[in-house]
């Protein structure tokens, strides 16, 4: 084949596992369809800022001499390089494959922020995380489960069971329910204790809960030491 542009002899080289096709003279590159994605996703950006290289026009494609029209590489690159639609292989100046390399690498404060996005989804994501824990039935029943089996275990009275789920009852309602027990308001939850007025954000109802639940544990382990 020969190079549209100044009709010199086009050589075949390897780029990026490609066989593609160059001319010596000016430099200019021909790539067949297939082989355009494989060396655009492996060239490296040009680091000089992007400037348009326009197409020449006029030029046939190499391989079906069929007239090579301008294209807007993704359509909204603004790296316009020649194409044929016959065959679908691309005509690329010199420069225009880093320019292309540097539009799908994006601009460094379109890579900041896409940074920022993913560690904002990151965090949102522990978060996340942290609020199923914060309200895990199951990881609540698993203690409470755990505490049964102990009184069990170390009385084996039933009186002692039943004090045990009464105790239970109020951190694990704060725990599987703290949507609902945040929106109670003007009561009170005992004797000489202050009235309710406001509403309380679950999550903290959740902590509260949490708290009351592992009460008993963090005092025997302190009785032990």
């Amino acid at each position: 084949m020969d190079c549209p542009t100044c009709h010199k002899s086009l050589e075949s080289e390897s780029l990026h596992g490609q066989t593609v096709d160059r001319c010596v003279t000016c430099n200019g590159l021909w790539l067949d369809h297939s082989e355009l994605g494989p060396v655009v996703r492996n060239t490296r950006p040009s680091q000089a800022p992007a400037k348009p290289i326009a197409c020449v026009d006029g030029i046939a494609c190499p391989r079906c001499n069929e007239s090579l029209a301008a294209f807007n590489y993704a359509h909204d690159s603004g790296v316009f390089i020649s194409k044929c639609d016959s065959c679908g292989g691309v005509w690329l100046e010199t420069g225009q494959l880093e320019l292309i390399a540097q539009y799908r690498s994006g601009s460094p404060a379109i890579q900041r922020l896409g940074n920022a996005m993913a560690d904002e989804m990151l965090a949102a994501n522990k978060l996340q995380f942290a609020r199923r824990l914060l309200r895990s039935r199951l990881l609540s029943g698993i203690v409470a489960i755990g505490y049964l089996l102990f009184i069990v275990l170390a009385t084996g009275s039933l009186q002692s069971v039943l004090s045990l789920l009464l105790g239970l009852m109020l951190p694990m309602v704060c725990i599987w329910f703290p949507d609902a027990m945040g929106n109670l308001k003007g009561i009170s939850l005992g004797f000489a204790r202050p009235m309710i007025t406001e509403t309380t954000p679950g999550d903290f109802v959740a902590i509260g809960g949490w708290l009351l639940l592992l009460c008993p544990a963090a005092m025997a382990l302190m009785v032990r030491t």
